[in-house]
């Protein structure tokens, strides 16, 4: 995984249409596999999922949107790769999701539990942290897309969302991966496309 780049090619790309039947809900996790050579990348090294990527949904005043820390997807050159805050429409789009979906805690937190959540995703935003290119789970300064999520569900609910799983790959500190998250047992599919 190092020295990844993407191939995409954002002049074609379509913005996800939020299906109006989804009911979403703040501290909803959305996974995405996307075409890039990152996605490539990360798929084979993580067999135990199709998805390459995850963000965590907040409600804000202008919609819904993804809380998510990818590398490679600035606006322009000059951006830094950080922790993101983007609408779903763009997080699932064309050229960065060739299928996603969306999973919820089973039974859902409560009213309360998704304010927690949303108010520690939208601090995290605030605070414009780095992409975390380290993958070191102990320095919550950097984040990469799944301990992101992870954090923030470990830090506001007690939820350890991997259950200390981790993936150990050659020059990298242990990470969580897609697969890790995605076996934990109360996280059940709600949407998918």
């Amino acid at each position: 995984m190092i020295g990844l780049c993407s191939c995409d090619h954002k002049a074609q790309a379509t913005l996800f249409q939020l299906p109006e039947e989804w009911e979403l809900q703040s501290g909803d996790l959305v996974f995405r596999k996307g075409g890039s050579l990152v996605s490539h990348t990360v798929t084979f090294a993580d067999t135990g999922s199709v998805y390459s990527h995850v963000g965590m949904v907040l409600w804000t005043p202008e919609g819904w949107k993804v809380l998510h820390a990818v590398p490679n997807e600035r606006a322009s050159k000059h951006e830094k790769d950080s922790v993101k805050l983007e609408n779903i429409e763009i997080f699932f789009r064309s050229d960065r999701a060739s299928h996603g979906a969306v999973y919820r805690l089973n039974p859902s937190p409560v009213s309360y539990d998704t304010l927690k959540l949303r108010q520690k995703g939208l601090e995290i935003y605030q605070r414009h942290l780095l992409f975390d290119g380290s993958f070191d789970d102990l320095d919550s300064n950097a984040f990469y897309c799944t301990e992101l999520v992870w954090f923030i569900y470990q830090k506001e609910l007690g939820i350890d969302l991997s259950e200390s799983r981790r993936h150990k790959e050659p020059l990298f500190p242990p990470m969580i991966f897609c697969s890790d998250i995605l076996a934990y047992p109360e996280l059940k599919e709600i949407h998918k496309f």
